[in-house]
């Protein structure tokens, strides 16, 4: 992937507080191709799509977006499992891609991707070294 700049994936103030907010993520959103907002009735309630490592795998992702953008967006495995004993996931399943008190209005569905995607490549690397997290996690 290449390399993101941080201004790419979170909104300005006007932006984020548009009534066209939609516009402006689906703007951001742009850089992962294969990332779409669904939803019903007008309302915007899901992103999916898929991310590629650099190990050439594959995940499919759901990203929830229940309180979006007042709360974390949940992610979640599509169409595979996370290993049961991975750290870093909550009891839902979801991945743990940043604690909820980081989460911060003007974030968007691309940076929520972006995170999914360094948390893939630190999961690979625990799959292949014996089940060590990569570099420093925080407590939930």
């Amino acid at each position: 992937m290449a390399e993101i700049a941080s201004e790419s994936l979170t909104l300005t103030t006007s932006e984020a507080q548009s009534t066209s907010r939609w516009f402006y993520e689906k703007q951001r959103l742009s850089i992962f191709p294969s990332f779409h907002l669904v939803g019903s009735n007008g309302t915007v309630t899901a992103a999916h799509g898929a991310v590629d490592t650099q190990s050439g795998n594959t995940y499919a992702l759901r990203i929830e977006l229940q309180r979006y953008p007042f709360a974390l967006p949940s992610v979640y495995p599509a169409d595979w499992t996370i290993h049961p004993q991975v750290p870093h996931k909550y009891n839902t399943g979801a991945i743990c891609i940043m604690r909820s008190d980081q989460w911060r209005q003007h974030f968007t569905v691309a940076l929520v991707v972006a995170k999914a995607a360094v948390w893939l490549a630190k999961y690979e690397i625990w799959k292949r070294n014996g089940h060590i997290w990569p570099g420093l996690g925080q407590s939930h």
